[in-house]
């Protein structure tokens, strides 16, 4: 669920789109046959469990709920880059963030990775974002 919801549906769809995961399996003929991206993410989450154990994956969890942060706080200059479509963190809420900050009087600025992995983007797309936050770093 993890690596499905860091990835975002476009990539989901270009990736796998509906295919089975094996040839002659059609999801639609047994309960048992899988989506590609069922086996692909059976696969993740398999690997996963090497290096995150459940106990810590707890916490993480509880830590991302407990997460409370009041922008209009933030007095350092911020550099928010995001990606429209990350499902953790929301483009709404991400736009509202740099609006509570510079309401407040401080100074933020915003952009974008565009790319079909969502949160993910920030890894494989992070190169779009290189001129920005070079010229930030700079200030």
């Amino acid at each position: 669920m993890v690596t499905l919801q860091a990835n975002s549906w476009e990539w989901a769809r270009a990736t796998f789109g509906t295919a089975p995961a094996e040839a002659g399996k059609d999801p639609a003929k047994a309960i048992a046959n899988k989506f590609k991206i069922e086996g692909f993410l059976d696969q993740a989450a398999t690997a996963r469990v090497g290096f995150a154990d459940a106990n810590h994956f707890l916490y993480l969890c509880k830590a991302n709920q407990l997460a409370d942060v009041d922008p209009a706080k933030i007095k350092a200059p911020a550099l928010i880059i995001y990606a429209p479509n990350d499902l953790v963190f929301y483009e709404p809420i991400v736009r509202e963030t740099l609006e509570k900050i510079t309401a407040a009087g401080g100074s933020a600025e915003g952009g974008t990775l565009v790319g079909p992995n969502g949160h993910l983007n920030a890894f494989t797309a992070i190169g779009q974002g290189a001129d920005k936050i070079t010229a930030f770093l700079a200030r």
